[in-house]
C-alpha cells in the first residue's frame, strides 16, 4: 500500500530545505535536506541574494530529499510539492522568466527615500487599511520606484515582478501564479477586492500583466518541464501549489492557527503574529496585516533583527562562550543590569515605527563593559521591541490566551526565551517542531487536497514553558522606558 506524502520546500532568509511530510502532517525522518546561504550587505544599504543561486539550492534540497526518501523502506506517492518562502523578496525577469535583478529582500535599505515620498505623495494611513502594509522601503512599491529612478533602461526591461517562491515554480512548471498568501506581503495587494491595488499601480506606472495572475491553494501546477520531469520522476504527478509567506505556514506548522493563540517567531528575523478571520479590519498603526488565504488573515509585526544579529554579535564582539556557555552567564546576570541601552535597528527599523533610515545604537558603554554585556543587552533589546507590539497588537486580538515561540533562534536559547517571559510577563510554551513553517506548507497542502485540515492536525507539544521571574518586570520596564527616550533622541520621534 502506497504511503500519500507531501514535499514541502523552505526557502528562509538563511537557508533552503526540503523535507518529506505523510498525511497526517507528520515528518518523515532521515529525508531532511538543507543549503545555507547568505544575503549580500554593502553600506549603501544593499541586502540582495542571486536569484538563480538560490534556485540552484532549492534543486539541490528537492534532489537531496528525493533520493533520501528512495533509501527508506516506503511505498511512496508523492502527492504535492508545497513551498514557503521569505516575504517581500522581489525580482524583476524578462518575458522568458530569467532574472534580471538580484533578489531585493526585506532588508536592502536603498529604497528609503522612495518610501519616504511615496508616503508624502499618498495618505499613508489609507494605504494601510487597503494593502495591509505600511509604505516602507521593505516592500514592493518602493524597491520598484527606486529601480524606476535609478535603473530606468532595467524598470523598461522587466516583463515580470515576481518572488522566489514564483520564479522556481515557473522555472519547474511554466506556471506563473501569486498566492494570495504571498501576495498580501507585497504592499500592492488590496485587502478589500481582493486583487491588485490601483492606486499604487497608477502611481508606481505599472500593469497587471507585468504579475503573476493571483491563486489560492484550490489551484495547483500538475505537470513539470524538462529537465526536471526525466530528473524527478516522483514529482511528474504531484499538484505543485503556489508559495505561501512562510511566517503564515510557520503560525499553523507549530498549532497555531487559531485565534486563541500568538505566534513569537525568532529566526533570522523576528515576529508576533495573531490569526483572525480575513476581512475589512482596522489595522491598527504599527502592524501589518497580511493573508494566509481568501478565509484567514495574519496580523502583527515584525523586526528586522533577531537571530541574525544575535550571530552578528557572538562573531564581532567574539564573545569566547559556547551557546550553552552565553546561556548560563544570561540567565545568571542581574536583568537590564549592564547599564546599556540598545536600539535594535541594525537592519533599519521596522515594527511599530516603520523608520528605514534607522540604525543600531548601543548607549552607555563604559571601559568595564564586557562583550556578554552587550550581547545580553541586545537580547533584551529586542524583547522589548517585541514588548512594543504586543502593546498595538492585544486590542485586535482580544481573543489569544496563549503565546507559543518557535523559530530556530529562540528554539536554541533558553536564555532569551526567559528574558521575553519576563518582559511580556506572560508564560511562553516552546514547541518541539523545528520546521514550522515547512510543516504549515505541508498542512494547508493537504488541507486543499482533502486529507484534512489544519485544525484537525495535533499540535506540536509543548517541550518547555518559561514563567516571569518575580522582580525581573520592574528593571525591564525601566529600560524599556529608557529605549523609547533614545529612541526619540536618536530618531526624533515618539513610539506609535
Amino acid at each position: 500500500m502506497s504511503h500519500p506524502l507531501v514535499l514541502s520546500v523552505d526557502v528562509g532568509s538563511s537557508s533552503v530545505r526540503a523535507s518529506f511530510f505523510d498525511a497526517e502532517g507528520r515528518s518523515v525522518k532521515g529525508t531532511e535536506s538543507r543549503r545555507a546561504h547568505k544575503f549580500v550587505f554593502s553600506a549603501e544599504g544593499q541586502a540582495e541574494s542571486d536569484a538563480n543561486a538560490l534556485a540552484g539550492l532549492v534543486e539541490a534540497c528537492i534532489g537531496e530529499s528525493l533520493q533520501r526518501l528512495t533509501n527508506l523502506e516506503l511505498d511512496p506517492k508523492v502527492i504535492a510539492v508545497s513551498f514557503c518562502t521569505f516575504l517581500h523578496g522581489m525580482i524583476g525577469a524578462d518575458d522568458e522568466g530569467r532574472a534580471l535583478t538580484p533578489v531585493m529582500t526585506w532588508a536592502d535599505t536603498r529604497s528609503e527615500d522612495q518610501a519616504a515620498r511615496l508616503s508624502a505623495m499618498l495618505d499613508p494611513g489609507q494605504v494601510l487599511q487597503r494593502t495591509g502594509c505600511p509604505l516602507h522601503s521593505a516592500y514592493f512599491p518602493a524597491k520598484i520606484l527606486w529601480i524606476r529612478e535609478n535603473r530606468p533602461q532595467l524598470f523598461e526591461q522587466v516583463d515580470w515582478w515576481c518572488s522566489i517562491g514564483e520564479y522556481c515554480i515557473r522555472r519547474f512548471t511554466g506556471r506563473k501564479s501569486c498566492s494570495v498568501s504571498m501576495a498580501s506581503a507585497f504592499g500592492l495587494f488590496n485587502r478589500r477586492t481582493s486583487g491588485w491595488d490601483a492606486e499604487l499601480f497608477r502611481t508606481l506606472g505599472l500593469e497587471e500583466a507585468r504579475f503573476s495572475p493571483l491563486a489560492d491553494m484550490d489551484s495547483p501546477a500538475r505537470s513539470l518541464l524538462s529537465p526536471f520531469a526525466e530528473r524527478w520522476p516522483g514529482l511528474r504527478d504531484a499538484a505543485w501549489f503556489p508559495a505561501l509567506g512562510d511566517g503564515m505556514c510557520s503560525s499553523v506548522g507549530c498549532g497555531c492557527a487559531d485565534p486563541r493563540r500568538l505566534t513569537l517567531m525568532i529566526g533570522t528575523t523576528g515576529a508576533l503574529r495573531a490569526m483572525r478571520p480575513a476581512g475589512d479590519s482596522h489595522i491598527p498603526v504599527g502592524l501589518w496585516c497580511y493573508r494566509m488565504n481568501r478565509k484567514w488573515e495574519q496580523i502583527g509585526g515584525v523586526l528586522g533583527d533577531g537571530g541574525n544579529l544575535f550571530e552578528w554579535l557572538c562573531g564581532t564582539l567574539k564573545v569566547g562562550l559556547s551557546p550553552e556557555g552565553i546561556d548560563s552567564a544570561i540567565l545568571a546576570a542581574k536583568p537590564a543590569g549592564h547599564g546599556l541601552i540598545v536600539l535594535p535597528f541594525f537592519t533599519g527599523e521596522r515594527s511599530t515605527g516603520w523608520n528605514p533610515r534607522a540604525r543600531g545604537t548601543v548607549s552607555g558603554l563604559r571601559l568595564g563593559t564586557n562583550p556578554l554585556d552587550i550581547l545580553q543587552a541586545s537580547m533584551e533589546a529586542v524583547a522589548y521591541r517585541f514588548a512594543a507590539i504586543m502593546k498595538v497588537l492585544r486590542p485586535v486580538a482580544p481573543a489569544a490566551q496563549e503565546v507559543v515561540c518557535t523559530g530556530g533562534a529562540l528554539l536554541r536559547s533558553a536564555s532569551w526565551a526567559q528574558i521575553l517571559a519576563d518582559v511580556l510577563e506572560l508564560p511562553l510554551g516552546c514547541t518541539d517542531e523545528p520546521e514550522a513553517s515547512s510543516r504549515g506548507a505541508a498542512l494547508l497542502a493537504l488541507e486543499s487536497l482533502g486529507y484534512l485540515t489544519s485544525a484537525e492536525a495535533p499540535s506540536p507539544p509543548m517541550v518547555r514553558t518559561f514563567v516571569p521571574r518575580a522582580g525581573a518586570a520592574e528593571a525591564h520596564h525601566a529600560a524599556f522606558d529608557e529605549q523609547e527616550r533614545l529612541r526619540e533622541a536618536v530618531l526624533g520621534v515618539k513610539q506609535p
